[in-house]
C-alpha cells in the first residue's frame, strides 16, 4: 500500500510539473491584490504560480494537521482499550485461580445427585 501512495504522489507531481511547463507564460502573469482597511490600502503584485503554490501548500498543511489529530485520537482510544483489556484479563486470572471447592450448580428441573463428601444432605 505504501508503494501505491508513493506512486500516486509522484504521478501528481508529474502532472503539476507538466502543467507548469506548458503554462509557464500564463502562470508568470502578475495579479494585483488590494487589501483595504478603511483609508489604509495595501497593494501587492504577485504572480499566479505563487497563489497556486500557496493554495497547494496550505491544503497539504491542513490535511497533515487533521491526520495528526486523528493519529492522536486513535492512540488515546487504543490506550484506553488496552487498559480495559488488562483489567478484564486480571479479573479473569483471579477467577481462574480460585479453588473448585464449591458445590456444583444443579439445574432446577433435575434432582440433585449425591455428591461424595457433601455433608449438607441428611
Amino acid at each position: 500500500m505504501r508503494y501505491v501512495k508513493i506512486g500516486a504522489i509522484l504521478f501528481f507531481l508529474l502532472v503539476v510539473l507538466l502543467f507548469i511547463f506548458q503554462n509557464s507564460a500564463a502562470l508568470a502573469a502578475v495579479i494585483e491584490l488590494k487589501y483595504g482597511f478603511g483609508e489604509y490600502v495595501i497593494q501587492k503584485s504577485i504572480p499566479i504560480y505563487l497563489v497556486i503554490f500557496c493554495a497547494l501548500f496550505l491544503g497539504s498543511a491542513m490535511v497533515a494537521f487533521l491526520d495528526i489529530v486523528i493519529i492522536f485520537k486513535n492512540k488515546r482510544q487504543l490506550k484506553k482499550q488496552k487498559k480495559t483489556i488488562n483489567e478484564l484479563e486480571s479479573e479473569l486470572a483471579k477467577f481462574r485461580n480460585q479453588p473448585l471447592t464449591e458445590t456444583p450448580v444443579v439445574a432446577a428441573s433435575e434432582p440433585a445427585a449425591d455428591v461424595p463428601g457433601d455433608k449438607t444432605k441428611p
